[in-house]
């Protein structure tokens, strides 16, 4: 039993490497958001709060979004492949992860600078728009 398990794991790995491997960008891209969150987080609650503002509940929580937030992604590259092929599930996921991030770390940065930085943006983008009505 054990040397079939052990020829068959080539193929088993070989397998998830190919399924899994068109999600590898949608992958390293909420791992990038999730330590950029992190890096603003800490930031933030350092200014706002000083170093004993930062606990271990608080870092379980990053460690909770490193494990459910990718296997959100793989079971939404599961569901594309045999749920609802139609449904672009991956990128669904991918992005309202993304968004969830981005808000975060937009909220943290404003409170790194002392203003709201989203509200700057858009009225950077904006202005040209809001200059004519």
């Amino acid at each position: 039993m054990k040397e079939k398990l052990i020829s068959i794991l080539p193929h088993i790995i070989t397998f998830l490497i190919v399924f899994f491997s068109s999600i590898s960008a949608s992958l390293f891209a909420i791992g990038f958001l999730i330590l950029a969150d992190t890096f603003t987080g800490i930031w933030a609650s350092w200014k706002k709060h000083g170093r004993s503002s930062i606990t271990s509940r608080k870092a379980g929580r990053i460690v909770a979004k490193f494990i459910i937030y990718p296997l959100s992604i793989i079971v939404a590259k599961v569901s594309q492949e045999y749920l609802a092929p139609a449904i672009p599930w991956v990128d669904v996921t991918t992005g309202i992860l993304a968004m969830v991030e981005v808000k975060s770390i937009f909220e943290n940065m404003s409170l790194i600078l002392g203003f709201d930085l989203w509200d700057k943006l858009k009225k950077a983008i904006w202005k040209d728009k809001q200059s004519i009505n």
